[in-house]
């Protein structure tokens, strides 16, 4: 069924809550009402119109608006129809799939919309699908492009794995800040790249990044085992095979081969079964994305891509996190990696790290957050190509909706009866930019737990920043091939140079516009 709400603008995401976090979706938004209200139009996906249902969410929703502010809601379907057609035109009706007044033509919901994510694909759905395909890799895509960001689901036996590292990570964090910064060192430079632990005003973070031998830093549990390392190892190690299985899903929306955004990648991080570490694969890539070094990439992005990421199992994940805890163990005195207590650390070599990182990041509910809110990161977009993010066990991240410009408590609204949750894909800035923003950045912020802690895990998978940017043969192949890609006209831009390179066209741009002379007007004859 359909509804239409009346509210002031300020006042417009308090009351939309009950209505998102009962299944209603967001079909348009009037901002340009003459009073200064916003109309706001929901569809409810329920068989019948229950009406008690309704009343009790309006009941809800003026409750939690100030006094003295007024909403009105339609009293029928007929009555939201009616002010549909008098009030939404074609561009400001966001989620139609065909004619705006059919409300049968209701297009999939969109991210967090619901209790149980409506309409989101099974990440191993999207992992198996055919690149450029229809189906679920096709609806995780469009998704993404109109969002920013897009919803996959894990059953809860697949995600056992982010549990496991969740509560260690809560384990770890409740440790004295020296013997965190003893274990995991100050965050700083390392390999020119941030890693180790940091407490900030709003929250502590532990930033970790694969190694050709496991992850670092490589924290121990408090019995002196390596439970947790072995569990961040396999847990990076598992979303960095999910980014790269994504990749070729993204590269046939943007018009371009898989191997062109595979081969601006780190070789994917070492598993037990590999012959030869990363280090040796990343070497064979080749430097000049010559025809040797794109085969390779083809294979590095193969092996990991869409039918080859494995999901560990709840009955699985003991066996696993004790096997890859003596793989870690028997490569450290292998390779002489851990330092004995009496040796010099000055003379250890630097681990080479990879770029993309895990980011754990810990949310005391009793600190005060920016500007005396409770928001504890501010709205930022993440660099790097995608972000993958398991809704935490405590709610606080919100995501800014690209199709409406609301803020979306994508955590809020993601638990499932059958206890599975959902991976969230975020487009990142390197992204958007390579893209010319086909893809738009998702802003996305924190905001503090209701009570305890929040422990949030999101990946960052991004390029290598010495990574050359030149999309002139994507674009010519493309065009050659008759159709349109959507990349940016990029020649020698490294990944590096980005932020600066798009400054710096802008301030040309400025320049040019303020020394434009205007063409003089020819009077009439």
């Amino acid at each position: 069924m359909l509804l239409l709400l009346r509210v002031r603008l300020e006042h417009a995401p308090t009351a939309l809550a009950p209505f998102e976090c009962a299944g209603f979706c967001l079909v348009g938004l009037r901002t340009a009402v003459p009073t200064g209200d916003a109309l706001i139009a929901l569809r409810w996906h329920a068989e019948a119109n229950n009406t008690d249902v309704i009343a009790q969410l309006c009941e809800a929703a003026r409750a939690q608006l100030p006094a003295g502010v007024a909403l009105s809601i339609t009293a029928s379907q007929e009555d939201a129809l009616e002010q549909m057609r008098a009030h939404f035109g074609p561009r400001e009706v966001v989620q139609w799939a065909a004619d705006p007044a059919d409300p049968s033509r209701h297009a999939e919901p969109p991210l967090g919309d619901a209790l149980q994510h409506a309409g989101a694909p099974w990440l191993e759905e999207v992992l198996r699908a055919a690149p450029g395909s229809s189906g679920a890799g096709a609806a995780f895509v469009r998704r993404l492009r109109r969002d920013g960001y897009a919803p996959l689901l894990l059953t809860a036996s697949q995600a056992a794995l982010w549990r496991e590292v969740e509560g260690s990570a809560a384990t770890w964090f409740a440790q004295s800040t020296e013997a965190k910064l003893e274990q995991a060192g100050a965050y700083a430079h390392i390999d020119r790249k941030f890693t180790g632990y940091r407490d900030g005003k709003y929250r502590e973070q532990l930033e970790v990044r694969a190694t050709p031998g496991a992850v670092h830093p490589a924290p121990v549990d408090a019995d002196g085992r390596l439970r947790f390392s072995a569990a961040l190892s396999l847990l990076v190690r598992t979303l960095d095979g999910v980014a790269r299985g994504l990749l070729p899903h993204v590269a046939a929306e943007l018009g371009c081969e898989p191997r062109f955004l595979a081969g601006l990648c780190d070789a994917a991080p070492s598993a037990p079964s590999d012959n030869g570490s990363s280090e040796d694969r990343g070497e064979d890539r080749g430097e000049d994305g010559g025809e040797d070094g794109g085969e390779d990439r083809g294979e590095v992005s193969g092996a990991c891509g869409c039918r080859g990421v494995p999901l560990i199992e709840a009955s699985e994940l003991d066996a696993a996190v004790t096997s890859e805890a003596e793989r870690i163990r028997g490569a450290a005195r292998a390779s002489a990696s851990f330092i004995d207590a009496d040796a010099d650390a000055d003379a250890a070599e630097a681990p080479r790290l990879a770029h993309s990182l895990l980011r754990l990041c810990r949310y005391d509910s009793r600190r005060e957050g920016a500007y005396g809110t409770d928001v504890l990161c501010e709205e930022h977009n993440d660099v790097g190509l995608l972000t993958l993010d398991v809704c935490a066990s405590a709610a606080g991240l919100h995501a800014l909706r690209r199709s409406d410009g609301l803020w979306v408590p994508v955590e809020e609204t993601a638990l499932r009866a059958d206890g599975g949750v959902a991976l969230v894909v975020m487009v990142g800035d390197t992204l958007a930019r390579l893209s010319a923003g086909h893809f738009a950045p998702c802003k996305h912020r924190v905001v503090a737990p209701r009570s305890g802690e929040r422990v949030g895990l999101p990946f960052l998978f991004r390029g290598r920043s010495d990574a050359v940017l030149d999309t002139r043969p994507a674009l010519a192949a493309a065009a050659a091939a008759g159709r349109v890609a959507h990349l940016a006209e990029l020649e020698t831009v490294t990944i590096r140079d980005l932020p600066s390179f798009d400054s710096a066209r802008s301030i040309l741009k400025g320049w040019f516009r303020s020394v434009r002379k205007p063409k003089p007007i020819e009077s009439a004859m």
